[in-house]
């Protein structure tokens, strides 16, 4: 089979099982009888474990060159966890699966990232891979929306983990880098090459101040549009026409890398998340928000775009398992533990609409300090 169809179908079944968990988590939770704050907390629970998995599975696979080895490990481990949601009754169960969950999830996409970039020829190539990962995040999130407003959420853990089986049969075409890329000789070089690299900090502080309202947005969008009187579907719509709306700039990635530098396109994301942010803590209507979500394409697909490539420029390729689960750390390892707990607090001092006009203030700081610092060649 051809390499870049056989990753463009692996993208699309895994980021299939993303649309089912990221949308329909939190209504799940919800329909277990978890109030707000316990909400904000399991939703917190697994990033934070995954700030320090991943980091160690990116380290493991770049050291022992078996990206493709721990990824179907990874698949698997977390399929056996999804079963296993529908026998959770109270906080302290879902706490401790959400944990074991997300340190055997949070890896699969740094891990899915390197491999595909080791395996290309043209790494700039990579958005046109990715793209079919929101086609299939766009797919579920819809179907999703119709399937749980005839069946019961209590289906949520078995239909992820079918996905996730799937998936993992999918990825035994997967190629694999080291039948590819030749090893380096000697002995691979140590996680301080990637956490010295010059640039590196300024754009993970970066990535907090963008990634931060942004996850604090996913774990409550859901909610927010059920207290708009959003049905399911409405939700599972909004969720479909964002990832729709990114393989708009995926599928041109190429050509964007080659016009701008990717510190640009990291200021103009910012600058749309800022207004973005912005306008949902003003409108009111659910259909007026779902529109809104084309903005998707725009903000954090195309932050996510040059956030990769701005590590491709960084650091060598033998490095990239590392540095790319550095990035997936901070973006829904750190950001998402501090923008779940966070959300779940100013939701507790007032509206939606603090919550939002928060996230503007810090997306704003962000882009200041990436006009200001952000490592120019």
């Amino acid at each position: 089979m051809r390499r870049n169809p056989v990753m463009a179908g692996y993208y699309i079944f895994y980021f299939a099982a993303v649309g089912i968990y990221l949308p329909f988590l939190p209504l799940f939770l919800t329909y277990s009888h978890m109030n707000t704050l316990q909400l904000g907390c399991l939703m917190s629970i697994g990033p934070l474990a995954g700030i320090f998995a991943q980091t160690i599975w990116g380290i493991l696979a770049d050291r022992y060159h078996r990206s493709k080895e721990y990824l179907m490990l990874a698949l698997f481990l977390t399929a056996l966890i999804c079963f296993l949601f529908s026998l959770a009754k109270d906080f302290s169960t879902f706490a401790c699966l959400l944990f074991f969950y997300a340190a055997t999830n949070s890896p699969i996409t740094p891990l899915s990232d390197a491999l595909v970039l080791n395996t290309l020829k043209d790494r700039r190539d990579y958005g046109k891979i990715r793209r079919w990962g929101s086609f299939g995040f766009a797919l579920t999130a819809a179907l999703g929306g119709l399937i749980f407003s005839y069946f019961e959420l209590s289906w949520f853990g078995a239909i992820e983990g079918i996905i996730l089986l799937s998936c993992l049969l999918w990825a035994k075409y997967l190629p694999n880098p080291r039948d590819i890329t030749p090893i380096a000789s000697g002995k691979p070089a140590p996680f301080t090459s990637v956490t010295k690299a010059p640039g590196l900090a300024v754009f993970l502080i970066i990535t907090m101040m963008f990634m931060i309202p942004y996850n604090a947005y996913s774990a409550f969008f859901g909610w927010h549009m059920q207290t708009l009187g959003a049905s399911r579907f409405w939700i599972g719509l909004g969720w479909t026409i964002a990832a729709l709306s990114e393989m708009l700039v995926f599928s041109k990635g190429n050509t964007w890398l080659t016009w701008f530098p990717p510190q640009k396109l990291i200021v103009v994301s910012g600058c749309i998340f800022a207004l973005r942010w912005l306008l949902y803590s003003f409108v009111q209507d659910y259909h007026w928000i779902v529109l809104l979500q084309i903005s998707q394409c725009i903000s954090f697909a195309l932050f996510y775009l040059a956030g990769v490539e701005y590590l491709n420029l960084l650091l060598p390729a033998y490095l990239q398992g590392s540095a790319q689960s550095a990035f997936n750390a901070v973006s829904f390892g750190i950001s998402a533990m501090v923008g779940t707990s966070g959300a779940g607090w100013l939701l507790g001092m007032g509206d939606i609409g603090l919550l939002y006009r928060v996230s503007a203030l810090l997306t704003v700081g962000g882009v200041i300090i990436a006009l200001t610092f952000l490592k120019k060649k």
